[in-house]
């Protein structure tokens, strides 16, 4: 189905810019735009946007389209407004509206198009979105972090961005930011429904943050654990289990450790998720072969070790209702310890959102998983008014360090000034507890690696990710999304038993020796079996089609 593209724009100017973007098909412009970025290494959008004087569509190499449209709109009188939603930890934040106002002005000034953030916390996020995307209220751009993606692309939410060339004309500084097989991460039986964020795609498996205080205080000496100039503490087990012993005994009256119970499986375990637990990699670097997750050794491992640790009283009781992020846990004093996946720069990110120095340990290997790329994209809602608004807007972030810095830092000399070194730090009189905009999500922006770096980060730190992401271990499976939406009954059956007993036994309150046999026989009898055989069939032609053996 053709949608209109730009219902502000002058018929006689859509003729030009479409005229002036005739030449090639959309897939064919997509794979040279992206094979290029591949020979230049995937450098950085920001590289062709230096000359802060450039318009936008020669800054980002877009058609004459692009600019076609901008001075359209201009043209027009009229200031369409493009609604961004997005989910952070700590909910909406005090300058939410001032920022939207800063944006605003670069967006209307390069794009002739105001915007408007929506900033939910990370426990509604996903319901919210899922009631203002099925009820038609404005959301021009999201970020499917939680919402899922595939949900989303089976719930009719998301635009195809390549319809009528939408991201060759208007989005082309995107696809110059990643490799094909980045963007191909996206795809969903071949269409592109959204674009990957510029992070650590790679995750180091099982960390755990803990305050350097407290381990001051048990007398745990970590400083002679660094090796190499490293930022994380690689451990064991045993060594974690000795810590949580001794702040248990030290502070009774708080949590010893908490983690999001959304995330257990993917940041613990080394094993690939291919877009839902029903059916993973157990092998992923050897074997492209669908298991179940629920009977293997890792799940019943996992189960076990946070059923010990709930027994030994290091897991509140109150962990299945929890809502408030584990950084505000920290930051009360309540909440001792907490699990996060690890990468470059993290020790910095956790102290700045705890508001003190955070020690990181990592428990697991680094891992690329086959999500890697569309574990939170971000999508344009398929009802969009005004796509070529939507598609520009999201561009821009992607190619413009001022937009990007003021998205993720706020404004400068309200929330940050720059420091003497080429960082950033907190602006006079500002901190974690009184800043009205400090962003606790950059790897949910789109493109973090062209804004400013906080102090106690390498300047090079970007370079680091791109080098973490490369080396890390990867699954076979990389871009492999399942299209599920022929058994999506199944599906819904099965997420409905999982949600049953996920909390239960991924938080350690039930025994895996009795949970675990009734969630597996309830898992076979909601067509687990039957689900798994079709990820299985979609992988395998997915393997044949690329190569992959």
């Amino acid at each position: 189905m053709k949608r209109k593209l730009m219902a502000l724009l002058l018929s006689g100017a859509m003729v030009c810019g479409a005229l002036s973007g005739c030449g090639q098909g959309g897939a064919e412009k997509a794979d040279t735009a992206t094979e290029q970025s591949e020979d230049a290494g995937a450098e950085d959008a920001a590289n062709s946007s230096e000359d802060a004087g450039e318009s936008t569509a020669e800054a980002t190499g877009d058609s004459a389209a692009a600019e076609e449209a901008i001075q359209a709109r201009k043209d027009s009188g009229e200031t369409p407004t493009v609604v961004i939603a997005y989910m952070n930890f700590a909910g909406s934040p005090a300058g939410i509206d001032r920022i939207s106002e800063k944006l605003s002005e670069i967006t209307e000034e390069k794009l002739g198009v105001k915007v408007e953030l929506q900033i939910m916390d990370a426990a509604s996020y996903s319901q919210n979105m899922n009631l203002m995307l099925a009820s038609g209220e404005q959301v021009d751009l999201f970020n499917a972090v939680s919402v899922g993606f595939m949900p989303c692309v089976n719930k009719g939410y998301t635009l195809d961005l390549e319809e009528d060339d939408l991201i060759q004309n208007y989005g082309q500084g995107i696809l110059n930011a990643f490799r094909t097989n980045e963007i191909d991460g996206c795809r969903v039986s071949g269409t592109l429904y959204g674009t990957p964020v510029k992070k650590d795609d790679a995750a180091g498996k099982f960390g755990i943050s803990i305050p350097a205080a407290l381990l001051d205080e048990i007398g745990f000496d970590y400083n002679s654990l660094y090796k190499d100039g490293e930022e994380i503490i690689y451990s064991d087990f045993d060594t974690i289990e000795d810590i949580f012993t001794k702040l248990h005994e030290a502070h009774p009256e708080k949590t010893v450790f908490y983690m999001d119970v959304s995330s257990v499986v993917s940041q613990c375990l080394a094993i690939d998720i291919p877009s839902d637990n029903f059916g993973v990699l157990l092998n992923p670097t050897e074997s492209l072969e669908i298991e179940d997750l629920f009977e293997s050794d890792q799940y019943k491992e996992l189960c076990q070790r946070m059923y010990d640790w709930n027994q030994r009283g290091w897991i509140s009781p109150d962990a299945i209702t929890e809502t408030n992020a584990t950084t505000v846990q920290v930051k009360s004093g309540s909440l001792m310890a907490y699990k996060t996946a690890t990468k470059p720069g993290i020790k910095q990110q956790e102290s700045n959102l705890c508001g003190e120095d955070m020690i990181i340990f990592q428990l697991g290997p680094d891992f690329k998983g086959s999500s890697a790329y569309n574990t939170m994209p971000w999508c344009i809602n398929q009802n969009t008014d005004d796509p070529v608004a939507a598609m520009q807007v999201l561009n821009l972030l992607y190619t413009d360090p001022d937009a990007s810095t003021l998205i993720c830092w706020g404004e400068e000399g309200v929330e940050w000034k720059e420091t003497g070194d080429g960082h950033i730090t907190y602006a006079d009189g500002i901190d974690a507890n009184n800043s009205e905009y400090f962003n606790n999500v950059n790897w949910e922006m789109p493109n973090q690696f062209i804004a400013k770096i906080w102090e106690g980060n390498e300047l090079t730190i970007w370079d680091r990710m791109q080098e973490f992401n490369d080396n890390a271990t990867a699954s076979k499976a990389m871009g492999f999304t399942f299209d599920n939406s022929d058994v999506s009954a199944e599906y819904t059956a099965l997420a409905n038993v999982y949600s049953e007993y996920q909390s239960q036994l991924e938080l350690g309150f039930i025994n895996p020796e009795e949970g675990l046999p009734e969630l597996v026989n309830r898992l076979k009898e909601a067509g687990l079996d039957d689900y798994m055989a079709a990820k299985q069939a979609a992988l395998d032609e997915w393997a044949a089609a690329n190569g992959v053996q």
